[in-house]
């Protein structure tokens, strides 16, 4: 019997988190045999986001912080662990559902609370790695990659290892999962850069953050009222002296607690008197701290290919995954306000079944004029990877269908099928959120009443 030769033999992944995790599943899931499917962690485990470690407090970022290219400002006693830490913080839950953020046929326990804690996600991925065929990846831990570059029809990357060392592998294709959750976005605004110099470490990032805990009595203003402005506000408001809170609109703010006062967007920041002025010309002194929870920069400082620009999206994509004019790399889960194992499994199972040689990519033309409607739809910016309810239900299906067209469901990686009671419950999950962070201040309220420190309700 003839042996089928995959498309691409040689497969590197960037990134041991949930989404590269995926795509090793799926290629190694393929019917076919690929000489190398080697996974790069530049950490010591695996886990992604969800692996907690490193001390925070010994890294800073840039202040403001507008470039792709900023990164981030270690202390001098900072190791690995702490340059590569997550940044996921110390009271950290879901805030989706866990049978929202299911890989394929892999439950949460039974009994786990509907938005499990960082500990227990930790844990269920874990779970989720020991259902990889291992004898077919490598996973390589400590492995920070600082080069992938198309060289002679060739990817090269270069690799430091634990020890400095740096060794440049060759691959066929190479798939990057590396999140977007690395280089902070904290916005150029009047006076901000001159506070940061004056008064050090009282300008942070969400990505920062730990512990709300550690601003007891502090007056503090926290910058944005997305997923994560929410969430530190609330935490903090347990123990901070005030809470102020800085939206863009306030006729359409969404979940709001009473603990905080909501202000509109600050025009100037003035360290020497602590204050604030807002574009309403409102004005607010003694400011302690300052946490911006902006979102972040898309960044991949490893890749010379052209497709990070001001790091508002990734450039050249067809369907936010192949890179058009070279689709033998390709990218899992650069998309934002979706529910990531599930689009990791989806999209890993359409590269795997690419890269194996099973499924027929359209000609580079079409690729093209597929990225080009998208770009039209979705605009040139940051909102080009933004994928919200229904549109993500939209696109998970999407995907399925491209495999099915093809006759390539089985065999393979399976992901998730978006049936209409998974898509009800997608579309009920922002009204489940609504009523747990109502739990959460009624918590936080009784905590604050008692001067306790906060904690997670049992």
């Amino acid at each position: 019997m003839t042996k089928i030769q995959p498309l691409f033999n040689k497969i590197a992944i960037i990134g041991g988190g949930p989404a590269g995790l995926a795509a090793a599943k799926a290629l190694a899931f393929e019917p076919v045999n690929f000489a190398a499917i080697d996974v790069f962690e530049r950490r010591d485990h695996l886990g992604g986001l969800w692996y907690h470690n490193g001390d925070k407090s010994l890294i800073h970022p840039h202040v403001p912080s507008t470039s792709p290219t900023d990164g981030d400002i270690p202390d001098k006693n900072a190791n690995a662990s702490d340059m590569y830490f997550s940044a996921i913080y110390q009271y950290m839950e879901t805030n989706i559902t866990h049978w929202l953020m299911l890989y394929r046929n892999l439950p949460f326990p039974s009994g786990t609370f509907i938005y499990p804690e960082r500990q227990k996600v930790l844990k269920y991925i874990q779970e989720y790695i020991d259902t990889i065929p291992h004898e077919k990846v490598n996973i390589h831990l400590n492995s920070n990659v600082t080069r992938v570059e198309r060289v002679k029809g060739v990817w090269e990357i270069d690799v430091e290892g634990y020890d400095n060392t740096v060794h440049c592998l060759e691959y066929d294709a190479v798939i990057i999962a590396n999140g977007h959750f690395n280089t902070p976005f904290i916005p150029n605004i009047d006076g901000l850069s001159e506070w940061n110099k004056q008064l050090p470490n009282t300008i942070l990032h969400s990505k920062y953050f730990e512990s709300p805990n550690t601003f007891r009595g502090k007056r503090v203003l926290v910058i944005g009222n997305s997923a994560s402005g929410v969430d530190i506000s609330t935490q903090i408001s347990t123990v901070a002296e005030k809470v102020y809170v800085s939206v863009r609109d306030l006729e359409k703010i969404g979940f709001q607690n009473d603990l905080i006062e909501y202000i509109d967007l600050i025009e100037k920041y003035d360290w020497k008197d602590r204050l604030v002025v807002t574009k309403s010309g409102y004005k607010i002194t003694n400011i302690d701290v300052i946490i911006f929870c902006t979102g972040y920069l898309y960044s991949l400082p490893f890749l010379s290919q052209d497709v990070i620009k001001d790091g508002a999206h990734v450039h050249n994509v067809y369907k936010q995954i192949f890179n058009v004019d070279e689709p033998s790399l390709t990218f899992v889960a650069l998309l934002k306000n979706v529910v990531p194992m599930p689009l990791s499994e989806s999209q890993s199972a359409l590269i795997a079944r690419f890269y194996s040689g099973r499924y027929e990519l359209p000609s580079q033309k079409e690729r093209l004029k597929s990225y080009e409607k998208d770009l039209v739809e979705k605009g040139d910016g940051s909102k080009f990877h933004v994928y919200g309810v229904p549109e993500d239900i939209e696109y998970y299906r999407h995907l399925q269908e491209l495999i099915d067209a093809q006759g390539l469901r089985t065999p393979g990686l399976v992901a998730p099928i978006w049936d209409d009671k998974l898509a009800h419950e997608r579309l009920m999950s922002a009204e489940l959120k609504n009523k747990r962070l109502q739990e959460l201040v009624e918590h936080v309220k009784k905590l604050r009443s008692e001067g306790k420190d906060f904690e997670l309700p049992q």
